[in-house]
């Protein structure tokens, strides 16, 4: 497997696990309290991660299938421009403050089930998962997809697949700080 698959495939392993660690014996109110009112919850930060992945799977999924009938493969290594190398480093746990997430990747403002949302986040995972093994052999820098958010901005498949797990590793580490909160309600 390519390198940066590798990676990838490490980096989606270790958000899924961190997760299943997190919410496995959250109570509802555990999962759904929040630090400040402009704060997220657990589960809406996990709800998140699931909307953000999921929007943005039908491209990977279709470019990757694409990128193989049309034969645009390559065995890397693969070098990325200067936006795809920001991105991916804006993704980064610990890189500061995140910026305004736009409004299609927004959580639930109410009561989050963390049960729906755990299964849910499961599927897309798995999906995920199943993506990046398929782009094994695909030229991960030179075919894009574009942004759900933002339609102006094409980043390359292999910035996605490096950006996706370390975003859901960022609002683990995000979703750990809430649960290592002085405030946080006990079991």
């Amino acid at each position: 497997m390519q390198p940066d698959l590798a990676t990838a495939l490490a980096d989606h392993a270790a958000g899924t696990d961190g997760w299943r660690a997190l919410v496995r014996e959250l109570s509802a109110e555990q999962a759904n309290w929040r630090p400040a009112s402009q704060r997220w919850s657990i589960a809406q930060c996990l709800d998140h991660v699931r909307i953000v992945t999921e929007a943005v799977l039908p491209g990977l999924e279709a470019a990757v299938a694409d990128a193989r009938a049309r034969g645009a493969t390559a065995s890397g290594p693969f070098h990325y421009g200067w936006l795809g190398r920001w991105f991916l480093a804006a993704q980064a746990p610990g890189r500061g403050r995140g910026a305004r997430t736009p409004g299609i990747y927004d959580p639930s403002a109410t009561e989050v089930d963390a049960a729906v949302a755990w299964a849910r986040f499961e599927a897309v995972q798995a999906r995920f998962g199943a993506v990046i093994e398929a782009a094994d052999g695909v030229d991960l820098a030179r075919v894009r997809v574009p942004s759900p958010a933002l339609a102006l901005l094409r980043l390359p498949v292999g910035i996605w697949l490096l950006a996706l797990p370390q975003h859901t590793l960022r609002h683990l580490v995000q979703a750990r700080r809430v649960r290592d909160d002085a405030r946080f309600p006990a079991a």
